[in-house]
């Protein structure tokens, strides 16, 4: 007859043999289980190129009169935590690598156009958490002649040249529908004061005390034809404001 104390030596050893030798998908009294944070963030899915690169593509296949001097950008944003775009490390998995669509410290979108990637259509990947996603909404920039300064003339046809655009994409008969174009955000560098000029008298319209840049909406509809807005400093963005609301969402695929 076994001494007890020898019968329960037995029963450990068998029991830590069993628990070295089953699966790891078994779970034993004797191991220890490991507790995985499903909601951290991870790589996944959230577009393929095709479906991002269309706008830009169509932006380009403007008649050129429409959209001369003016560029389609893309700003996007982390929510609902509202985190720079960077946070989300988005990028391109091509064949060749992983290709960056943001550089630090912009929200802006870098999206390459080539006819390479638009055959290969690589998958577009992100670092994101289950409830998270990527914000985006299109505006249109204004490449300057001169920095600092542009005319209320030179205001009047950029929106003239924006609302062309959407009849373009909408058609004749919807662009009734959409209210036509009226508003040019301008951003002022840190302490920069923008002015209007008519009549050789100019007036303060918008000072920026900050330390950072400022954004300020300019109806040009509300200054005489020949005035003229100037910045003591170079213009940080000028964008035109859509005369809708343009926007898209990047969710996980997988």
């Amino acid at each position: 007859m076994k001494h007890p104390l020898t019968t329960t030596l037995s029963l450990h050893v068998a029991l830590n043999v069993l628990c070295v030798s089953l699966p790891i998908f078994y779970t034993c009294a004797y191991a220890q289980t490991e507790t995985l944070d499903v909601h951290a963030p991870r790589q996944v899915q959230v577009q393929l190129y095709q479906k991002v690169g269309r706008f830009y593509r169509r932006f380009a296949q403007l008649p050129e009169q429409d959209r001369a001097g003016l560029s389609l950008n893309v700003m996007g944003r982390v929510q609902p935590s509202n985190k720079p775009l960077p946070d989300a490390n988005l990028h391109l998995q091509t064949q060749t690598g992983s290709l960056p669509l943001s550089q630090p410290g912009s929200d802006a979108l870098r999206f390459p156009l080539s006819d390479a990637l638009w055959q290969e259509n690589p998958p577009i990947m992100a670092t994101l958490a289950p409830n998270e996603h990527i914000h985006f909404t299109f505006q249109i920039a204004v490449q300057l002649a001169q920095a600092n300064s542009f005319s209320n003339a030179q205001a009047q046809t950029w929106l003239k040249q924006l609302d062309f655009c959407v009849k373009d994409v909408v058609g004749t008969v919807f662009s009734w529908l959409v209210p036509h174009a009226k508003i040019v955000t301008v951003t002022l560098a840190a302490h920069s004061t923008l002015t209007v000029t008519n009549n050789d008298q100019p007036q303060t319209i918008f000072e920026n005390t900050q330390n950072t840049p400022q954004t300020y909406a300019l109806e040009p509809k509300k200054f005489a034809p020949e005035a003229t807005f100037t910045a003591t400093q170079p213009f940080t963005h000028i964008m035109l404001t859509m005369p809708v609301n343009l926007h898209a969402d990047l969710k996980r695929k997988s």
